[in-house]
Order: structure tokens, then sequence, then C-alpha cells
């Protein structure tokens, strides 16, 4: 037993090795949290990434959603007008080099530019944006799409996302868990509350992005608006062995797009002094520590709005088959009901 978790953890190193050769190391902890993302954006040619104050701008996390039985999640927050036209000509233009996903950007034939994702965070990453958004929250434009031919690239792409890019906003900062203008509400604990339903286990701070719309009236403040810009480490399990050795680079810590992983993890441990204690076991853990049992149910209330259909249809836009998505679907409604039920 000894010598096979041995032989279990060397293959987890090797593999980790390889997986992080060529990439950035992380800085020293003496450095400001967002140092170490500097040097990744840098590559690609971006603006030099910041941590947004607070009091620029209006804020805004969250906005009140119309009708939530009524919203269509199999086409999400863009539409289906904002959809790829999978019968256009798509051009490769670069490759996007951040980050642990393989992405390029390509444009269509009216020049609209998307950035495309390869790899296990395309399908989780459609669907999550859907029920994010459906909650009130901003999200990207994300579609899945199984197979497209791009001019200029390799091969044809397939399984992958495609996420509209500088759709009517522009990219200003970022902001973390811990600094921001919404602590304390009921909102951004609404937020966490998401994320540890979609078992999203990689809540690092630069996936948290601040926009402000291009156009705006000359009569008001210009508003910022915070959210979490990729999804894709969601639906599998929290917690690995990787993460708990404390390596020298980004492991993961959990899976993406595992269905059967996702439905047999337990979600809420129970409550503990008022607050939630999910079974979660991603990055910083701490984020989602303390949120009020009436901020859970509130979120879990919301959530319950939305009819199996919905859901189906979320987890159908994101390429799942007719098991998975009965699975998947099942899952999320006993986790919903779980906070509904919280006390």
């Amino acid at each position: 037993m000894l010598k096979q978790k041995v032989r279990s953890t060397v293959v987890v190193l090797l593999i980790l090795a390889l997986r992080g050769f060529g990439q950035t190391a992380s800085v020293s902890s003496g450095q400001a949290p967002w140092e170490k993302h500097k040097k990744v954006k840098a590559k690609s040619g971006e603006e030099k990434p910041r941590i947004v104050d607070p009091g620029e701008g209006h804020p805004v996390l969250w906005k009140e959603p119309a009708d939530i039985q009524s919203l269509n999640l199999f086409y999400g927050q863009g539409g289906r007008g904002g959809a790829p036209n999978l019968s256009d000509k798509f051009t490769f233009v670069e490759r996007d080099r951040t980050g642990s996903s393989l992405k390029i950007y390509v444009k269509d034939s009216e020049d609209r530019e998307w950035k495309v994702k390869f790899g296990r965070e395309a399908r989780p990453e459609t669907v999550a944006s859907r029920i994010v958004w459906a909650m009130g929250y901003h999200t990207d434009d994300d579609y899945f799409v199984k197979r497209v031919h791009i001019d200029g690239w390799r091969d044809d792409a397939v399984n992958v996302r495609f996420k509209r890019r500088h759709n009517g906003f522009k990219h200003v900062g970022y902001w973390t868990w811990e600094h921001n203008p919404f602590n304390g509400t009921r909102e951004l604990d609404g937020l966490k509350v998401l994320m540890a339903l979609l078992n999203n286990w990689d809540l690092k701070y630069d996936n948290n992005v601040v926009l402000r719309p291009n156009k705006k009236s000359t009569d008001d403040p210009v508003e910022r608006i915070y959210y979490v810009s990729d999804l894709g480490a969601s639906f599998g399990k929290t917690g690995s062995l990787a993460y708990k050795l404390h390596l020298p680079m980004d492991p993961p810590a959990g899976t993406k797009d595992r269905p059967e992983q996702y439905a047999h993890q337990s979600f809420i441990h129970g409550v503990d002094n008022g607050a939630v204690h999910f079974h979660y076991k991603g990055k910083d853990r701490s984020a989602l520590k303390g949120i009020p049992v009436e901020n859970g149910r509130w979120m879990g209330v919301m959530l319950g709005r939305l009819s199996e259909k919905q859901l189906a249809d979320a987890f159908r836009a994101g390429g799942y088959d007719g098991s998975e998505v009965a699975l998947l679907v099942r899952a999320v409604q006993e986790r919903i009901a779980e906070l509904k039920n919280l006390k």
C-alpha cells in the first residue's frame, strides 16, 4: 500500500512538472498579489493590470434580474443574436499565451473578435455563465461550439468555447474577494454561494475583472462592473493532492467538467455560528467563509425560481449529452434545495 501511494505521488509530481514547464514561476511572498500577473500579461501586450480603487466610478456587482422564469438559458446573456454564426468565415488572428488553457483570437466576416478556448473548461464555463447571469450578475457572452473551421489555424476547432471580445466594455482592472466595495453585502455573499454551487475551485483574484461600458450618459457616473470572468474550473470536484503539496507553480485544486464527481461530492456540511459551512476545498477557501445563513438561503430561493427545463437548456448549451444533463440537473437541484432549507 505504501509503495503504491509513493508511486502515485511521483506520477502526480511528474505530470505537474510537465504541465508547469515553460510557465511563469510563482513570485516571492513579499510581492504584491498582482505582481505575478503583470509578468504573465506582459507577453500579450495588454495594459498592465491593476487592482481597481473601490472609490472609482459607480461600482456595480448585481442588478435585480428580470422575470427569472422567462430567461433563456440556452443562449444566455448574449442571446441568440450574439451567438457566432458557424456558417461564417473565421480567421485566426493570434494566440493568447496567458493561463493554462489553449486560447486563440479569431475574427468573423463582420470583424467581430472572439476568444476561442480549447480543453476541459469549454463546456462548464458555458453553462456556469448562464446560471450566474440568470441570478443577476454580469458574465461574458459564452457559446459552446462542437466544431468549426478557422482559416490560418492548424485544424478544425473541436469542443471549444467562443467568447465575444471588446463587446461594449473596456477592461480597467481587477478586484479581490477581500478588498472590494461590496464586503458584507448580500449580493457579494450570493456570488460566493454561486461559486460553491458550481464547485468553481479557481477563485484566484486575477479571474475577478472590473469593466466599464464604452458608452455612457453624460449625466450618469461611470459604472464599474465587478464580475468573475473565468468560470471554467467548474462542475468537477474540489480538492486535490497536487494543491496540498504547495508546489512552486499553480497546480489545480480540483477537477473540471467531471459530472459524476460533481454529482457525488457533498455541498454543505452544516451551519456554524450562523454561517454556512461548505464542503469546499478549492483555492482561496477563506473567500467562502462567514456567509450568513440568510444570504445563502436568499440565493437558494433565487435559484429555485429556475425551472428544470431552464437548467437542462443551460447544460445542453454546454454540449452535454442527455444522460449528463439529467445527472447534472438533478445534482444542481439537490444543491438548491439544501440552500433553501438552511436553518
